[in-house]
């Protein structure tokens, strides 16, 4: 990332900024953990093109205390994980809360809700209030709640297909998420963005500007598995190649675990006493994206947790931080993920069974295999990873829906 490459993106973002900025002043974002740093992310994307932001946000009880919010914010209490109707009762009393502020979301021009549930909230809030601002739904996962046969499934897709009447946009972070579920299970037709789980800009200009270190170009060959960690069977499939090929392959962990899907005991278990197969715990983002991604070879960017609906549609936060720092990125062929490695040459796009296919690809990796896939991965262009202009964009489309 060259100083002229920077300043080249600062003016694109605030070209970009001064466009949205024209009528889109201030945001009402309802969410559902004022501490998720994807959350957070989002804020100050909106915060950098120029509106500023009131959250009507729940948060999650967590092990370690997180920050407060540096926006304003009104909060709406505690609440827990993939469990909407547990939540209905903290639902109807966050919409008591929103409604004793009403006079600040009317002075909203967009009400932006992250998530169903969220919808939801901020559809009766709006409906209530009389608020004429721009409604916009985002969704970053289908959850398996509307995937599937069964009542309960269909009533939580009719639910959402009533919510998506109301909405003024749809926000995605994937095109197959459009292709695969909103349009033909959903058959929605309106206005959609198409907003990218990339890097914001300025969580870019946040990273310390010491070198990015690179790891030796062969084995053993270091595979990073970062993030939101939900994944058992990539924790198996990893814990075996590592067990398997000691000298050829080390596996990195690092970021938070998700309790319900993989518990830290068992996390403990895996990596007990293996130096090539390790959890180093969680990580500050952006501050430490540098140093962790340039002590690896290669992104672990496979998921397995909603094999065939989710997991094959979404496109990854650790897709977007890999390329960034130039890390190849290991996918999986049919996905969303494996169609944009292979497009854009960020990596290998690998066929079931993935088991064997790993093993086969990295036992046949030298130093002159190694070094065209890093080459490729260092041509790929910046905007395919860093939100240089795409928030800024999504609040010019907003401004022009109102004209």
């Amino acid at each position: 990332m060259s100083a002229r490459t920077d300043a080249i993106a600062g003016l694109q973002t605030a070209a970009a900024a001064e466009r949205a900025q024209e009528h889109v002043r201030r945001i009402a974002f309802f969410a559902h953990d004022s501490r998720e740093s994807v959350v957070i992310k989002r804020v100050k994307a909106f915060q950098a093109a120029g509106a500023s932001v009131i959250g009507f946000m729940f948060h999650r009880a967590r092990d370690k205390e997180q920050p407060d919010p540096v926006w304003e914010n009104i909060e709406l209490g505690a609440t827990i994980d993939r469990n909407y109707l547990a939540r209905l009762p903290k639902l109807c009393r966050a919409l008591w809360t929103v409604m004793r502020h009403r006079r600040a979301l009317a002075d909203c021009d967009v009400i932006y809700a992250r998530n169903f549930d969220m919808m939801a909230l901020a559809t009766a809030a709006k409906l209530l209030s009389r608020s004429r601002a721009q409604l916009v739904y985002e969704v970053l996962d289908v959850q398996r709640a509307f995937i599937g046969a069964g009542f309960l499934k269909a009533a939580f897709r009719w639910c959402e297909r009533r919510l998506l009447s109301a909405c003024d946009m749809l926000v995605v972070s994937s095109p197959m998420f459009m292709t695969r579920y909103f349009e033909p299970q959903q058959s929605y037709a309106g206005p959609w963005f198409l907003l990218e789980n990339k890097v914001a800009a300025s969580q870019v200009a946040a990273v310390p500007k010491a070198a990015i270190p690179t790891p030796p170009s062969g084995p053993p060959w270091i595979i990073g598995w970062f993030g939101t960690l939900r994944c058992i069977r990539s924790l198996d499939i990893l814990s075996r190649l590592a067990a398997a090929h000691p000298d050829k392959v080390a596996v990195l962990i690092r970021g938070t675990l998700s309790e319900e899907d993989i518990p830290s005991d068992l996390m403990r278990a895996q990596t007990a006493n293996r130096p090539n197969f390790q959890y180093l715990g969680p990580y500050q983002s952006p501050r430490d994206l540098a140093e962790i991604y340039g002590e690896i070879h290669f992104t672990w960017a496979i998921d397995f947790l909603d094999a065939g609906s989710n997991s094959d549609w979404l496109l990854p936060n650790r897709l977007y931080e890999g390329g960034l720092f130039h890390s190849i990125a290991i996918a999986r062929e049919g996905t969303a993920t494996g169609d944009k490695v292979a497009r854009e040459g960020l990596g290998v796009a690998l066929r079931e069974p993935i088991d064997e296919s790993l093993v086969s690809w990295l036992l046949e990796m030298d130093a002159g295999r190694y070094a065209d896939l890093a080459e490729r991965a260092r041509a790929a262009p910046r905007s395919l990873f860093v939100d240089e202009s795409d928030t800024a964009e999504l609040l010019t489309r907003l401004v022009e829906k109102t004209r």
